[in-house]
C-alpha cells in the first residue's frame, strides 16, 4: 500500500499498464529489479507481490503490490540510491525510459501521468513510502516475548497496519507473529532508536510500543531515553510494558473500528 493509495494513485497504475503494453513478468524470491548505482532503470508496476528497498544506510522499506518502483531514477536521470529485490513471488509489467517518454510526449493524459508520478516521487523523498503512519514495535532482548505476547493478541489489527521495527525485534515479529514489517531500521544499538525518532518527528509515527529492559544495562542508553522523550514532545502516545502495550493497541484497534 503506497503513500499516495488514492483515486490518482489507482488510476495512475491504469495508465502505465496501458503504457507499457508489455506480458506480466513472473519474478521469483530475492531476483533483484533494480541495483544500487544504476545509471539508467526501467519502471516497474507491481501487480502482485511485495518488493524490499535497502537503501544505502541499510534500512529496508516493504512495499506490496499494487505499487511503483524506479521512478526516481526515471523522473531525474540520476543513479539509483537504492537496491529493489523481490519477496516471494512477484507479478509486474515494465517500461524501458524511452517508452515511458514517448508515451508521456503523444497522449493527451501524460501530463497528468507526470503530474502524479512526481507527486509520489515527491512523498517519498519526504520519507512518506506507505498510506497511514507506522506503528512501532520495538524491545530489548529480555522483552523480546513481551512484545511478542502482545502482538499475537493483536495480531490481526496490526497485520492491516503499516509496521515499523529495528531489525532482531522485527525478525521476532515476522518469525513468531506472522506479521509483515514495512519499514525495518537498524538494531537499537547501531542507531535503531534514533532512526525510530527521527521517524516520530516527521510525523511518519502514529504510535510506539517500545519495551525496554528496566534490569539490564543498555550501551546505547540515551538514545532510549531520547526516544521517550522526542514521543513526549510530538505527543505521540508510547507503551513501554506488556500492560500499558495491550491498553494502546485496545485503543487503536477500537478507534479503527469505530471510524470504518
Amino acid at each position: 500500500m503506497d503513500s499516495t493509495s488514492d483515486t490518482s494513485f489507482d488510476q495512475l497504475l491504469v495508465n502505465l499498464g496501458d503504457a507499457s503494453q508489455e506480458k506480466t513478468i513472473h519474478h521469483m524470491d530475492g531476483e533483484t529489479l533494480i541495483e544500487s548505482g544504476q545509471s539508467k532503470t526501467d519502471l516497474f508496476v507491481i501487480q502482485s507481490g511485495r518488493v524490499k528497498i535497502t537503501t544505502p544506510q541499510g534500512s529496508e522499506l516493504i512495499l506490496t503490490g499494487p505499487t511503483i518502483v524506479g521512478e526516481q531514477s526515471l523522473l531525474t536521470g540520476r543513479e539509483t540510491n537504492a537496491k529493489v529485490q523481490c519477496i516471494g513471488n512477484v507479478s509486474s509489467t515494465k517500461l524501458t525510459p524511452e517508452k515511458f517518454w514517448t508515451y508521456i510526449q503523444n497522449e493527451a493524459k501524460g501530463p497528468e501521468i507526470l503530474k502524479t508520478l512526481n507527486r509520489l516521487q515527491s512523498d517519498r523523498l519526504r520519507n512518506r513510502f506507505h498510506s497511514k503512519p507506522y506503528i512501532a514495535l520495538v524491545a530489548h532482548d529480555g522483552r523480546k516475548d513481551d512484545l511478542v505476547e502482545v502482538a499475537n493478541k493483536f495480531s490481526d489489527y496490526l497485520s492491516r497496519q503499516p509496521l515499523l521495527s529495528t531489525k532482531h525485534t522485527g525478525d521476532r515479529m515476522q518469525n513468531d507473529v506472522g506479521l509483515n514489517i514495512s519499514r525495518v531500521v537498524h538494531s537499537g544499538p547501531t542507531g535503531g532508536d534514533q532512526e525510530v525518532g527521527t521517524l516520530v518527528v516527521e510525523g511518519l509515527v502514529q504510535a510506539v510500543l517500545f519495551f525496554p529492559d528496566p534490569l539490564t544495562a543498555q550501551p546505547h542508553f540515551m538514545d532510549v531515553g531520547a526516544l521517550q522523550r522526542v514521543c513526549d514532545v510530538c505527543h505521540i502516545p508510547m507503551a513501554s510494558n506488556k500492560g500499558s502495550g495491550i491498553h494502546l493497541l485496545k485503543s487503536l484497534s477500537l478507534s479503527e473500528h469505530t471510524s470504518s
